[in-house]
């Protein structure tokens, strides 16, 4: 037990203590030049106690900096009013996220990797401003309270990524892997790449009114960001879900299941416990379109007599970090893939989008199922890709949309976004409302 929590038990009712390190290496290249190598070294520490029955908190690079107890404690004399108690003595579930061979990579390493996706890509792409970049990150969580929870878990992870910029267009094609372990650079997916980038050689602007739509892995965040909106025991604490008196109800498509996995093996954002200490476990949301859950931390569990279900985190739609309160956040959110290739999807359509991305979500009204963008992505005519979406928005209501989805794919890639890593498969929504030509 750290010395900071020893001496917390003789001066507050209660107190946690959230201490992360991590070591990193990036490598960036631009126009197929290298321009950036960076190595960083990061401390960051949190810490809440709960005296009088209220709570404060106070943030340091490291917890045994000068005043940090104390600065906490003065937090507490004007904090709110809390129902609940930090987490306790408990085992925490196996995860294998930590991977020696990964731990040991240095930047020449890195750099090798950058090389190799720029061998093959500039033969095929060379007029293109390509960026290439590769990461690096070894890191230790360690979450103790005065209540006996000692969590800790060391991680690695290792990524790369890829992507342009059409010419004289604000937007591109991006791709990437990651995971705990040194990745191989995946040749389908560098031939993807070419393919799909071609594709964006011609704009073309689809026809207005409801067309098929498909959402790439990538894009799931259009559906998966006003779901965890309306899943957010906090939304449902504060009545402001819609989904907060249709629990066992269906309200997606039966061909959607949809769990939160913390658990997920190989992602680089798998938890064994959260940033409260609390254990994380696989939990279904949806299943074949029912709901079947919420999501809570301490603070809202304890408000709605539920404990919390290990979804205690530092995260919000704009960033996370050290200094972010924990709220009911996806530990990895994963959706369960069919059995129809993607390409079959795309096959089948006479008129339809195939969307990578959407600009301006942030903007509209997610928290009620909800949503308007810019459409990024690929026009569909007659089974084929015509271009690039040009002059296109998008916009639906996944609790009326989502109820029609004619196919999910077998394939599945990274669900990301706004979102921890998780995994989806392409969806074909039977409809959405397209504002072209």
């Amino acid at each position: 037990m750290h010395p900071l929590i020893e001496n917390a038990k003789r001066t507050v009712d209660q107190a946690e203590l959230y201490w992360n390190r991590a070591h990193s290496i990036a490598v960036r290249y631009e126009n197929y030049q290298l321009q950036q190598v960076t190595e960083n070294d990061v401390s960051e520490a949190s810490l809440r106690v709960i005296k009088g029955g209220k709570i404060g908190s106070a943030y340091a690079v490291f917890p045994d900096q000068e005043g940090f107890l104390d600065n906490a404690i003065a937090g507490a004399e004007y904090g709110d009013p809390v129902q609940y108690s930090f987490a306790g003595s408990t085992d925490y579930p196996d995860l294998a996220g930590y991977d020696e061979a990964a731990a040991q990579l240095q930047s020449a390493d890195l750099i090798e990797l950058c090389e190799r996706i720029k061998s093959k890509l500039q033969k095929q792409l060379p007029d293109v401003a390509l960026g290439i970049g590769a990461d690096r990150e070894e890191s230790e969580l360690s979450i103790q309270t005065t209540n006996g929870a000692e969590a800790g878990a060391k991680s690695t992870s290792i990524g790369y990524y890829f992507g342009a910029p059409f010419q004289g267009a604000g937007v591109g094609v991006f791709k990437f892997e990651s995971g705990i372990a040194p990745p191989i650079v995946s040749d389908e997916l560098l031939d993807e790449f070419v393919t799909w980038y071609n594709w964006g050689n011609r704009t073309s602007t689809p026809s207005t009114g409801r067309l098929p739509v498909i959402l790439v892995p990538q894009a799931a965040f259009l559906m998966m960001m006003p779901l965890l909106a309306g899943v957010s025991g906090e939304a449902v604490w504060k009545k402001t879900s819609p989904l907060a008196q249709r629990l066992g109800e269906q309200i997606l498509s039966k061909k959607l299941t949809i769990h939160d996995n913390p658990l997920l093996a190989g992602s680089t954002d798998a938890r064994a416990f959260d940033d409260e200490g609390v254990p994380c476990t696989k939990r279904v949301i949806i299943e074949n379109g029912v709901l079947k859950d919420f999501l809570f931390d301490q603070r809202v569990g304890a408000a709605m007599d539920r404990p919390s279900t290990g979804n205690g985190f530092k995260r919000t739609m704009f960033g996370s970090g050290n200094e972010t309160a924990v709220n009911p956040w996806f530990g990895c959110p994963t959706i369960e893939p069919g059995n129809t290739s993607w390409r079959d999807l795309v096959k089948g359509i006479k008129e339809g989008l195939l969307i990578t991305g959407g600009m301006g979500f942030h903007s509209g009204n997610y928290p009620q199922g909800q949503f308007a963008v810019q459409a990024v992505g690929f026009h569909i005519l007659n089974g084929s890709i015509v271009g690039r979406l040009d002059k296109t928005m998008i916009s639906g209501n996944i609790y009326k949309d989502c109820q029609k989805i004619a196919a999910v794919s077998s394939e599945t890639g990274p669900c990301s976004g706004f979102l921890p890593l998780g995994e989806a498969p392409y969806v074909l929504i039977d409809s959405l409302q397209v504002a072209g030509k």
